[in-house]
This record gives C-alpha cells, sequence and structure tokens, in this order.
C-alpha cells in the first residue's frame, strides 16, 4: 500500500514537471478578421499544435471578453508597440524566454521555427516575470478539492459503502474493491468535469453571458449551503443531499458483491453525488476556462484529492477500523463543513462574476 502511494506522488510530481516543460505559444485571433483568415488558409498554427512540446492556446478576441483580457494582459507585458497592437498577434514563450509576432506575414513565415527551436531573440519584458492570466493557482485548485472532498455528502456515500465493503467478509477483497470503486469515481469525476470544461469553452462566442449566468449560478449554491448550515444547526435535514430514492437502487446494485456491480455503484454514485458536491467543482472549472489556466494537470490533481478520503477509509476499514468515527465526526462536523464550502462559493461566485466584467 506504502508502495502504490509513493507511486501515485511519484506520477504527480513528473506529471507536473512534463506539462510546465512545454513550450506555450498563445495565438489571438478574431472572428470575421481577414488577415486571420490567411493564417487560417495556411495551416502554421495547425502545424504548431501538432509539435511535441508545444503547447497552443487560441484567444478570440472580438467576442469573448476571456480572450480580450488576455490580450490586454500580455501586450502589457511585452511592452509591445502601439503600432503592433493589432490582430492575428502570437506570442512565444519557451522556459521563459518570450518573443511575440504581430501580424499575418510574420505569423505565417515564423511561428513554426520559433515554436520548434526557440531560436529567435528576446523582447524586453516587465521584470522577467510570467504574463498574469490567472488568479487561480495550483494552491487554489488544492484548496477547492480538499474542501469538495469533505463535503457531507461525499462522506455519507462513503460510510455507506464501508459499510456494504465489510459485508463482503475478506478484508482483501474489501481492499480490492475499495480501490476500485475509488477508481471509478475519480474516472467519472475527471470525464465529467472535462465534459463541462468543454461545453464552457464552445461557448466562448457568447462568453459574457454564459459567465454571468454560472457566476450567479455559483453564488445560488452558495447561498444554499448557508441555508443548509442554518437547517443543520437546527436539526434538520439537507436541502443539497442524494436523492432519498436513488440509495434503494445503489445499494441493490452492490449487494451483488460483484466486480461489475462495484464498477456500476462508483459511475452511478458519482453521477448522483455531482449535483450535490459539483458546485465548487463547477466554480473551479469556469475559473479556469475565464483565464486559460486550464491543464489536465489540474483536474487531475482536483479529482486524485477529491478521492483521498475514499482511499484512505477503504486503507482504515481494511486494517480493521470502525466506520463509526467516521460517521460521528461527519455528523458533528456538517455544519461547518457547510459554512466553510458557501464562503467558498461566495468567494468563486464573485471571481467569475468579476473576470467577465460584471463590475
Amino acid at each position: 500500500m506504502k508502495k502504490s502511494i509513493l507511486f501515485a506522488f511519484a506520477f504527480v510530481l513528473i506529471f507536473s514537471a512534463i506539462a510546465s516543460a512545454q513550450t506555450q505559444v498563445e495565438y489571438f485571433h478574431g472572428i470575421g478578421c481577414s488577415h486571420c483568415a490567411k493564417v487560417a488558409e495556411s495551416g502554421v498554427m495547425d502545424r504548431v499544435a501538432n509539435l511535441s512540446d508545444v503547447l497552443l492556446t487560441k484567444h478570440e478576441v472580438y467576442y469573448d471578453v476571456r480572450g480580450q483580457n488576455r490580450f490586454g494582459e500580455v501586450l502589457k507585458f511585452l511592452n509591445v508597440k502601439d503600432s503592433e497592437k493589432g490582430i492575428p498577434f502570437a506570442m512565444i514563450n519557451c522556459s521563459g524566454k518570450y518573443t511575440y509576432l504581430a501580424g499575418d506575414v510574420q505569423i505565417i513565415d515564423k511561428i513554426e521555427n520559433y515554436a520548434k527551436t526557440c531560436n529567435f531573440s528576446g523582447v524586453a519584458v516587465n521584470g522577467g516575470s510570467t504574463p498574469s492570466e490567472t488568479n487561480l493557482t495550483l494552491v487554489g485548485v488544492i484548496f477547492a478539492a480538499l474542501i469538495d472532498s469533505i463535503n457531507p455528502c461525499a462522506f455519507g456515500v462513503l460510510i455507506f459503502l464501508m459499510i456494504s465493503l465489510l459485508k463482503f467478509g475478506s478484508a482483501k477483497r474489501a481492499l480490492r474493491y475499495g480501490l476500485i470503486y475509488s477508481f471509478f469515481v475519480f474516472l467519472t469525476y475527471f470525464l465529467a468535469g472535462f465534459g463541462i470544461f468543454k461545453a464552457i469553452q464552445s461557448l466562448s462566442v457568447f462568453s459574457k453571458i454564459i459567465y454571468g449566468v454560472l457566476g450567479v449560478f455559483v453564488l445560488i449554491m452558495a447561498l444554499l449551503e448557508f441555508f443548509d448550515y442554518f437547517r443543520t444547526i437546527k436539526g434538520k435535514k439537507s436541502v443539497l443531499k442524494i436523492p432519498t430514492g436513488v440509495k434503494p437502487v445503489i445499494e441493490k446494485v452492490m449487494s451483488n458483491g460483484t466486480l461489475p456491480a462495484i464498477v456500476l455503484a462508483g459511475i452511478l454514485v458519482s453521477l448522483f453525488e455531482l449535483p450535490c458536491t459539483g458546485g465548487i467543482y463547477l466554480a473551479i472549472l469556469t475559473s479556469m476556462a475565464q483565464n486559460s489556466s486550464f491543464s489536465v494537470f489540474y483536474l487531475f490533481l482536483y479529482n486524485l484529492i477529491f478521492v483521498l478520503p475514499l482511499i484512505l477509509i477503504t486503507y482504515l476499514v481494511y486494517r480493521g477500523e470502525s466506520t463509526q468515527f467516521l460517521h460521528e465526526w461527519t455528523e458533528k462536523n456538517k455544519k461547518w463543513m457547510k459554512l466553510v464550502a458557501g464562503i467558498i462559493l461566495i468567494l468563486l461566485g464573485w471571481y467569475i462574476l468579476k473576470q467577465a466584467r460584471f463590475f
């Protein structure tokens, strides 16, 4: 078990190193821009996208508020002359060495070679630091994932799972099934998050409207968390919870005690749990989409942290620990979990709306 944990930790570090080692190219264009159309017709950006170790990010700046914001940050960071502040425009970052190309001719002639070889003269930048494209840091993603992972919804299902695993009799079988269940919860959340991000990204033309709707939705989720906080203080049931009618279905599936049943349970629980635990997840995905900070590593790490309690409790049950302590801890601290989740959602909702320039 210890070897597995060390392997997973090493994998995360390696994955992070690979992600950070890429040459980064940011390309700014506009819908209806004739010079941008020439770049598109040349196919040069497609060739750049297919280069190994090159991460290409495209920004639409005529209709996408996110792209407009990012373009302004890059122009300021690179100290671009007023005569060169048009589109199409590209910035290349090779391990902290920057250059930019303005206009279709320069981009078509030079960008592929620059991205491939990093053989170019750098430009003066503001102190040599990377442009501030996002305030959403890795620490913020980790903190949000930790808060999401101890959501009462997740813990309620976790207790139910552990009771079911104990019925299997064999501790090794319970450990194996618990880890398999955790993996499929991770996989379902990971794929759901990727799909949600792509859906938000595909609507970038209507970015301000979409981000406004999502920001308001996150704030509504925050209010529901606060509402649940006060209900919990009074000893009442939460509003944000897995539907009551779903539990018998999951219980029936898990009672079979077979490997396919455990896999199916992991998928079903994740899907039914998502509306209850997904407020913070949605807010983080929206923030990533707003600031071009999305990476597979962020999504991987978020979901790995989300399932860590599942893995930990599965291991403790394998070692002979009772689930009673988890149930007692959850009931004792449920109101504080709701309160913290509400505060986080308020901050994320405010951040989403602020980035979309609603105030």
